[in-house]
């Protein structure tokens, strides 16, 4: 059959797979056949092919032609030798590659060469061969390498090879020989000198160049490169200069140059000597790392683990182990080769090229076997960091893409080395040269680091180990970063930003690692059975709240900023909504708190007491400002005991979380326990934090509480706490929504129609300034209630004829609403004006001890306007000390003389007591109607308003859409009848909504309800094919598909609901069911303005054949 020469073609594809196919046939093949005749044919077109330039062809036939030489070894026919392969090989390239010596041709031939005899040193042909030959290989591939600049790298690599195969590197004969090589062509102190230097063993080392011809100028001090006292020369040979080492030996080094024309004497001399030697090309610049970093590093590394086990020995005066110890002490490790390195290829004036080779080298550093945690601290020197941060924070620059990854490898490593905390190291290593590294660098290294130590890797059986790492680092941020970044970065000018930037990291830092380690909180609290474990990662959490706390409540020696104390508020708030979402109210995180802030506030430590605020009326007075009345919100006295609040509700606390511990709870009332317990605590906090809204909540929580413990109607308390999760909810805070959730998730298994119809209003509540104004209990404007219905008429006529009129809503309501605004804003004003005037006139009264009336006379017989100027002059009075107000005041004294006749019986003494009180009240009424002028919004302020409004509103009907997507989520009340009024109120807001993603979420949960029947009480039957009835209504009057689509789907929820009720009534329930449909169906057919799709009527179709062929 013979050798097929399609083999050979396919030895030069560009697939590995189809390579070796080729060559595993081929070999195969020529074994089958064992003729001399194929065999050197097969030799011929190999050793003729490793010169070809064709795709991967050297890979291929090289490959092929060692496995070749393999087979030829073992046959005793042939006889054929490594050296009769060498002669081979110059013969054919020679015949191949005309004018070898010119451009491609002599690239051609010498990679040929080297192939082919790395082809040789990888075969069995070469397992035992004579010192003549290998001596012969070594010059063949000299003689390679002295030709260009661009091969002799691979050149030497090859001599490596050939020793690494033969087991060569201690060997007295080669290695000398190799040496002297090096050092007769200035190689020797060049990256290949030290290539070969580190393929002998370290013992050996001296020995073996002792055996060499080499020159004193021409060795590594102590024959060995990694010694202190060559770091010099190391530089040189990484910038690839050819350099001569003129140490000389210690000897030298100590003689002393008595004479000076003896010193210029001998400059000439080597000047000269200098020239004698031998002049070879330097390299070129190679993108890809020299082969010597990987011993290089890995010697390094493991010299410095050496050092760093070794324990500090005594000095002793003689000793025979002294030029030991001196060795082993004069050796280089990483720490003191790295500043070299780092200076080298990072400093300010190095080329592109230079540091890209630099960060390639320090990847490399982090793949080693031999690298350990404590290296980053090295690694991480201060030029390498700068450089880091520089490419990593600006994407146009040249390096980014490498910086990046180099980061992201080391991110990988530190994740990698379970066995220490290796995050802890490299977090340290970076924070020290750079505070702040993430922001600077723009990037999220430190955060990635700091999150999922618990991965996919760990056992979540055994986490002790992962717990261990993550309160290490907690340990660090909380208590050692701050005086050791300090003290490591005080070279800084401005230490006030330094303080702040320090404190920013530790906030961070505390925040990414607990938001970034949810998942293990979350396995250690819920799922772990070991509850020593447990309680350590509670402590932990606690210890990182109370860190928190103490900054911002707590008083200290030297008072932080106030952007500080905002970031830590921020902060504090993330934190703990994040531990509130792992525990699912397990643990009463902010009760921590309360109880470690009630032990400062019986001290007087805290920075804001509650003794400051003894009085609500202080608190109004601090926000005087607002035209809301503030008492009246509270919903009870002024003058109440902020303190006897702040005592109640701690009591209530402390009852409560005392019930939870027994056992004598039932579940729904354990769950309403703890939801007070939270809500009670949360409250307390804001309290401490000087939030006055905080102690109308507290007073709400605890009438609930009174209520609860005395076992009353649980629809006031659940009524209560509804409107309380929905202000939490509707509120921007993260923290306020995952406290919302949290309500929800403790009494949504036992709420009814009322109170789901709370949480319908807000999705029912118009997407504009009033509907926000009506949500948050803010004053609403005459104008909203009139003409209703045809405002609702123009919101439909948006929507025209699809979907994408929905899109378009936003822009035209912002349009049609802008007079409506106008007017709005208007009226408003004007109302704003008339209670300032009120409140002036009420705080005038009290003042002067009159009635309010006897003020209040005139401005009940003018209008607006006229009070304005009236107003207006008076505030220029006001403004001139000691003139008389009596110019403006004339009309008034003359209507009003009763009002005033009450001054007649002041004393001197009075008038001037009250003189300062008076002043006060006329200059916060100028204020608050300057505040007012001031506030008239152009078009473009209205507009921008109007987009906010409608913004806050779809989040929080976003949010009431979570909250019913849990509710019809749950297998407990997904079967409620409530059900059916949850997929109503979601098609009246996909009706009325003008935000594509409420619309659009509204249909996905539609979707998700009508997966499910809802259970239903024969007695109301008759409403719900009622139901049906409308549903049907509604979709002939849709105005987009979407609409159309999910009340069919609604539809089809409802009968599927209707026929589960009673199986033996099925006729019945599906006859009257489509009689509904027929109805609805002769009606769709005549009447072409009908907007109803066909498809509402085939869904219901398609459903009735799903039934019946099971029934049948």
């Amino acid at each position: 059959m013979g050798v097929s020469k399609d083999h050979y073609y396919r030895l030069a594809s560009n697939l590995s797979k189809e390579r070796i196919q080729a060559a595993t046939s081929l070999i195969k093949e020529l074994a089958e056949e064992n003729s001399e005749t194929e065999y050197k044919y097969a030799l011929q077109r190999l050793m003729s092919g490793l010169a070809s330039g064709h795709d991967s062809a050297r890979i291929g036939f090289s490959m092929c032609l060692t496995e070749l030489l393999s087979l030829l070894s073992g046959s005793e026919a042939l006889k054929y030798t490594a050296k009769t392969f060498l002669s081979d090989l110059n013969t054919h390239l020679d015949k191949t590659v005309k004018a070898k010596h010119k451009g491609k041709n002599l690239r051609a031939y010498l990679f040929a060469k080297i192939f082919g005899i790395q082809s040789l040193i990888g075969s069995s042909l070469l397992d035992d061969p004579p010192h003549s030959l290998i001596i012969e290989i070594i010059d063949e591939l000299f003689s390679i390498a002295l030709t260009k600049s661009w091969i002799r790298e691979i050149s030497v690599v090859t001599i490596i090879k050939l020793i690494n195969k033969l087991h060569l590197a201690a060997d007295r004969e080669v290695i000398p020989y190799i040496l002297t090589k090096l050092a007769e062509n200035s190689l020797l102190l060049s990256m290949d000198g030290l290539l070969v230097y580190l393929t002998i063993p370290v013992a050996e080392r001296k020995n073996l160049s002792d055996l060499a011809s080499i020159q004193r100028s021409q060795h590594w001090k102590n024959d060995d490169p990694l010694t202190k006292g060559n770091l010099a020369v190391l530089k040189d040979a990484f910038l690839d200069r050819i350099v001569h080492n003129d140490n000389g030996d210690d000897e030298d080094n100590n003689e002393s140059e008595t004479n000076e024309k003896d010193k210029k004497k001998k400059k000439k001399t080597k000047a000269k000597n200098d020239q004698q030697q031998p002049q070879i090309q330097k390299g070129s610049w190679n993108p890809q790392l020299h082969y010597v970093w990987v011993p290089l590093l890995s010697e390094l590394m493991e010299n410095e683990r050496e050092t760093s086990q070794e324990p500090p020995q005594k000095k002793k005066k003689s000793s025979k182990g002294t030029k030991n110890d001196k060795k082993t002490s004069n050796k280089l490790s990483l720490a003191t080769f790295w500043p070299t390195f780092d200076a080298t290829f990072f400093s300010a004036n190095a080329s592109p090229e230079r540091k890209h080779t630099g960060l390639q080298i320090l990847d490399l550093s982090f793949k080693l076997p031999s690298f350990i945690p404590e290296f980053f601290s090295v690694l991480f020197d201060q030029n390498i960091t700068r450089c880091l941060i520089n490419h990593t924070s600006k994407k146009d620059r040249v390096l980014h893409s490498l910086s990046v990854n180099v980061l992201e490898n080391a991110t990988k490593t530190s994740k990698t080395l379970r066995h220490e905390n290796a995050r802890l190291c490299m977090v340290r290593s970076l924070e020290r040269q750079c505070v702040l590294f993430d922001r600077v660098s723009k990037s999220k290294i430190i955060r990635d680091i700091l999150s999922n130590i618990f991965d996919d890797e760990s056992d979540p059986n055994n986490l002790e180990t992962e717990v261990t790492f993550w309160v290490e680092i907690i340990d660090w941020i909380m208590n050692k970063s701050y005086n050791e970044l300090s003290s490591k970065t005080n070279n800084k000018d401005d230490t006030h930003s330094l303080e702040e930037d320090v404190h920013t990291f530790i906030f961070d830092s505390l925040l990414n690692v607990v938001r970034g380690n949810k998942r293990l909180i979350k396995a250690v609290i819920e799922k772990s059975n070991d509850k020593v474990l447990t309680l350590q990662v509670i402590s932990q959490c606690k210890e990182i709240l109370e860190y928190f706390a103490k900054v911002i409540y707590v008083k200290a020696q030297i008072p932080y900023s106030g952007s500080t104390l905002k970031l830590a508020k921020d902060r504090l708030s993330s934190v703990l909504s994040d531990l509130m979402e792992c525990s699912k109210n397990q643990v009463d995180w902010s009760g921590f708190l309360v109880e470690f802030l009630h032990k400062y506030d019986q001290s007087n430590e805290l920075i804001t007491t509650i003794d400051n605020l003894d009085k609500i009326e202080e608190v109004n007075d601090a926000d005087q400002d607002s035209d809301v009345d503030v008492d009246a919100d509270m919903g009870y006295d002024s003058q109440l005991d902020i303190k006897q609040v702040k005592e109640k509700s701690f009591k209530a606390w402390n009852e409560l979380a005392k019930s939870v511990k027994s056992t004598g709870l039932n579940i729904s009332k354990s769950r309403i326990s703890k939801c007070l317990i939270m809500l009670l605590s949360t409250a307390l906090l804001e309290l401490y934090g000087g939030d006055s809204e905080s102690v109308s909540i507290l007073n709400d929580l605890d009438n609930v509480y009174e209520d609860f413990k005395q076992g009353n109607e649980s629809s006031n308390i659940l009524d209560t706490l509804i409107d309380l999760m929905l202000s939490y909810t509707t509120q921007k805070s993260k923290l306020k929504k995952r406290i919302g959730n949290n309500i929800w998730e403790s009494v949504f298994l036992d709420i009814k129609q009322e109170q789901l119809d709370r949480l319908f209003d807000v999705l029912m509540t118009r997407e504009n300034k009033a509907g926000m104004e009506q949500l948050f209990n803010q004053a609403i404007d005459e104008y909203e209630d009139e003409d209703e219905d045809e405002d609702e008429g123009k919101a439909n006529e948006e929507n025209e004829n699809s979907e994408n009129k929905l899109k378009e809503g936003t822009e035209s309501e912002s349009e049609s609403e802008e007079p409506d605004e106008e007017s709005e804003d208007n009226v408003d004003r004007n109302e704003k004006i008339e209670e300032v005037e009120k409140s002036a006139t009420t705080a005038l009264a009290k003042a002067l001890k009159i009635e309010e009336a006897g003020l209040g006379h005139r401005k009940n017989n003018h209008d607006i306007s006229a009070n304005r100027e009236a107003d207006e002059k008076e505030e220029q009075e006001q403004e001139q000390e000691n003139d008389d107000d009596n110019e403006d005041d004339d009309d008034d004294d003359d209507d009003d003389d009763n009002a005033y006749e009450s001054d007649e019986s002041m004393s001197d003494e009075q008038m001037l007591a009250i003189d300062s009180q008076l002043s006060a009240i006329f200059q916060q009424r100028k204020s608050s109607l300057d505040e007012l002028r001031s506030s008239s919004k152009n078009g473009n302020e209205r507009k921008l308003e109007a987009k906010n409004a409608r913004e806050l509103m779809a989040l929080c009907k976003l949010r009431v859409l979570d909250l019913l997507d849990s509710y019809v989520s749950n297998p407990e009340t997904q079967i409620q009848i409530e059900c059916a009024s949850i997929a109503i109120i979601l098609l009246d807001l996909m009706e009325l909504t003008i935000d594509i993603n409420v619309g659009e979420k509204a249909h996905k949960l539609i979707k998700k309800t009508c997966k499910h029947t809802f259970q239903i009480p024969e007695d109301k039957l008759g409403d719900i094919f009622d139901l049906l009835d409308q549903v049907l209504s509604r979709a002939s009057k849709g105005k987009f598909a979407a609409l159309g689509q999910a009340c069919s789907q609604v539809a089809i929820y409802l009968v599927r609901s209707i026929v589960a009720v009673n199986p033996e009534k099925y006729e019945e329930f599906i006859s009257r069911a489509t009689e509904i449909y027929l109805k609805h169906l002769i009606k769709w057919a005549v009447t072409p303005r009908d907007k109803a799709n066909a498809s509402l009527f085939t869904d219901f179709v398609n459903w009735l054949n799903s039934k019946r062929t099971p029934r049948s």
